[in-house]
């Protein structure tokens, strides 16, 4: 019976970072729809905005990941998952009036993933 409950528990555990996780994504397709949001930020600023940004994706990424059962290759997957998000939020930028794609902050984003993914490996498991 122990048993159960112990796997009931994780699920519900996966189930609610993955919750967490689509919740972040939502929030960052959101705030990436917003043309302007009141304030200007200094030059390249931006970039260390979506560098934090996408380190706690990586890290929901990763944690979302572990909790579901994934084993190997974690960190990769991780900051895989979070790069690419990255990019499909760029493209949707480019479509936004007043928002530019840019590559720039495309690396920002997977500097950030990957920070995110390895920060999760050294939490406790």
């Amino acid at each position: 019976m122990k048993r159960m409950d112990a796997q009931q528990l994780n699920i519900r555990k996966a189930v609610m970072l993955w919750l967490c996780t689509a919740g972040y994504m939502a929030l960052i397709f959101f705030l990436s729809s917003r043309e302007k949001f009141g304030f200007t930020l200094p030059a390249n600023s931006d970039k260390v905005i979506h560098a934090f940004a996408y380190m706690l994706l990586g890290l929901l990424f990763y944690m979302s990941l572990r909790a579901s059962g994934a084993r190997n290759y974690l960190v990769a997957a991780a900051s895989l998952l979070a790069c690419i998000y990255g990019i499909s939020d760029e493209i949707h930028q480019f479509f936004v009036p007043g928002r530019y794609a840019s590559l720039g902050d495309v690396f920002a984003d997977a500097v950030g993933a990957l920070t995110g993914s390895f920060i999760g490996s050294f939490l406790k498991k």
